[in-house]
């Protein structure tokens, strides 16, 4: 079995590598096991009116028979002054009871109260009957188009226990450095509760080790009753902590934010939602808030198409617009599909950049019963930085499998940023 992926635009021999990387993985497997292997290739490419499009190929596979190996590649084919780039590229091994699970590769990291990080390491979990997780993890931070690094890695885990499955209880720790020097170390702890049916309550928390002090704390509760829904939430962040002990911007001064507000969702009809919600922040500039409100209409019970309408306001010193945002999701049958997006933002000062920046998505898709799928786009804008800017996307897809394409033409891509 072969897979064959193009796009627009040259791919180095890294790009070409890689892919063969991933998908000679696979191909080991699947030999180990004399069973076939389900992959699935995606090709997107984007203009920017230049002759030098750019592009993105992503590679997903897995064993159709004994799925307790899978693989994926996510690389980036560069652009009219960037060349190409791994965003991702490991395999992803598991004990088919949910046991004990690993990726290898690179990838982006992020468990409890761990922030995001891309790694080219190892990501290794281990699950107990009773509700027992250990996670250990490490590796280098990625430098891009592989280049050289000093003596820079990351280590750390996570431990958690599930208590009478309505409560998890985590603690992760990490410790980065750079140069061989420690630039950042973190202790952290989660939870995730459901003490009724009806309530659902989340936390995590970071305290900064290196730099005494709470990095980022984030807190919400969530109630459910017939057709409403009522979340609050609060967080407290401190941007120089996040960032390196070497980081310029932390040596510059910490500016913490706190933020205290919540979503309200009601289901005013079957096919009907409206969501309101509304927030209070504390930043360095001074107090400030935002806030929006969107209706949305499936027109289907399947919720393949919909009709949306949205309402915002921002008004954070330095930062204070309002906008209104239209959406339209509309499946055209045979397998194909329509999406568009208008937004509008009206600045209350605009200083000479344009009275209104206005922006638009359209989205034409289409999926054929054997696997095909392709999709394009055309955006256009205009931002203080540029009177107008037009894009278009390409996307170009095909499923290897042995169980047939949804015919339906369900989980199209949108014209959703």
């Amino acid at each position: 079995m072969s897979c064959k992926t193009t796009a627009t635009g040259r791919l180095g021999r890294r790009l070409v590598a890689c892919v063969a990387a991933v998908a000679s993985a696979m191909g080991l497997a699947s030999g180990a096991l004399a069973d076939p292997i389900g992959l699935r290739a995606d090709a997107l490419a984007e203009t920017q009116g230049t002759p030098s499009p750019t592009g993105l190929i992503v590679l997903q596979g897995e064993d159709t028979i004994r799925p307790w190996v899978g693989a994926e590649a996510l690389v980036w084919a560069g652009g009219p002054t960037v060349t190409g780039d791994v965003l991702v590229l490991a395999v992803r091994l598991h004990e088919p009871h949910g046991y004990v699970e690993s990726r290898v590769g690179r990838f982006v990291l992020a468990t409890g109260a761990v922030h995001p990080v891309q790694i080219d390491g190892v990501h290794v979990i281990a699950r107990a009957p009773w509700g027992s997780t250990v996670e250990t993890f490490g590796g280098l931070p990625v430098v891009p188009r592989f280049g050289a690094r000093s003596y820079d890695w990351l280590a750390g885990g996570r431990i958690a226990q599930r208590i009478a499955n309505a409560v998890t209880l985590g603690v992760s720790y990490v410790q980065r450095r750079e140069d061989g020097e420690i630039s950042n170390e973190e202790v952290g702890a989660d939870l995730a509760a459901a003490p009724a049916r009806w309530l659902d309550v989340a936390a995590f928390g970071a305290y900064d080790v290196t730099s005494p002090g709470l990095a980022e704390a984030r807190a919400s509760a969530a109630a459910r009753w017939t057709d409403w829904r009522l979340e609050l939430f609060a967080s407290q962040l401190s941007p120089g902590r996040l960032l390196p002990a070497t980081s310029l911007f932390s040596v510059l001064g910490d500016l913490p934010s706190q933020t205290l507000g919540a979503t309200l969702r009601w289901r005013a009809a079957p096919r009907l939602d409206l969501l309101a919600s509304g927030a209070a922040q504390d930043v360095a500039a001074g107090l400030g808030g935002n806030g929006w409100l969107r209706a949305t209409l499936r027109l289907d019970d399947r919720g393949d198409g919909s009709l949306g309408l949205e309402l915002r306001r921002v008004d954070v010193p330095d930062a204070e617009w309002s906008g209104v945002r239209a959406i339209a999701a509309l499946p055209l049958g045979k397998g194909f599909r329509y999406s568009s997006e208008i937004e509008i933002v009206v600045p209350d000062h605009p200083d000479g950049r344009g009275v209104a920046w206005p922006w638009a998505l359209s989205a034409l898709s289409w999926r054929s019963p054997k696997g095909w799928e392709v999709a394009g786009a055309l955006e256009a804008s205009a931002t203080p930085l540029h009177r107008y800017e037009t894009d278009a996307l390409l996307r170009l897809s095909y499923a290897l499998d042995r169980g047939s394409a949804d015919p339906s033409g369900r989980g199209q891509p949108s014209a959703s940023r």
